[in-house]
């Protein structure tokens, strides 16, 4: 068991956590992904969309947000009877909303990268855990970063679900100081 790895002994959570989890994302498709996957688990476990992650790649064109842009209504109805995703017709609707405000992210910022990572002024914001329950789950940041992606139509992204995002990311070095993931792990 990882105590930073909140106490699960599940192989896939171990395996996100060492391979993926708070290791800084700068590729802006990826960081596209990563938040159209975290909006889906509001109310639902992490670990339950980690095991639709394939599916869900397969159906949303493994998150290119100009073919996701383009899904129609119709698009939507086909998705509701897809193989393993989570079901809910204003998740899988708030996917495509999120692309199209990507584009006017890039638009305005440049980058979809660009625009993340300013909230951190472009470097890691280590929060120097060094027990599980020095761990927060929201902050002034978090929550200033969601009323803004709200603005450009993003859904399901409340001021919790974009702190998680924001570890899961790397823009918040949320690791145990004790882990050896962490990247300034002694």
């Amino acid at each position: 068991m990882n105590e930073c790895a909140f106490g699960t002994k599940d192989p896939t959570y171990l395996q996100y956590h060492d391979e993926v989890w708070g290791q800084p994302l700068y590729d802006s498709l990826e960081l596209f992904k990563l938040m159209a996957l975290e909006s889906q688990h509001a109310g639902l476990s992490w670990l339950m969309i980690l095991k639709k992650k394939e599916s869900y790649e397969a159906a949303f064109y493994n998150f290119d947000p100009a073919k996701i842009s383009d899904m129609t209504s119709e698009d939507i109805d086909a998705l509701m009877s897809f193989p393993n995703i989570v079901h809910n017709r204003k998740k899988l609707e708030a996917i495509v909303g999120q692309a199209k405000g990507y584009f006017e992210i890039v638009k305005d910022y440049g980058s979809f990268s660009d625009f993340l990572w300013s909230y951190v002024d472009g470097k890691p914001v280590d929060f120097q855990y060094t027990h599980p329950s020095d761990r927060i789950t929201v902050d002034a940041r978090a929550t200033e970063l969601s009323k803004k992606l709200k603005s450009y139509g993003f859904k399901f992204l409340g001021p919790v679900t974009v702190f998680s995002f924001l570890e899961a990311a790397g823009l918040y070095n949320a690791h145990l100081q004790c882990c050896p993931k962490n990247p300034n792990h002694l």
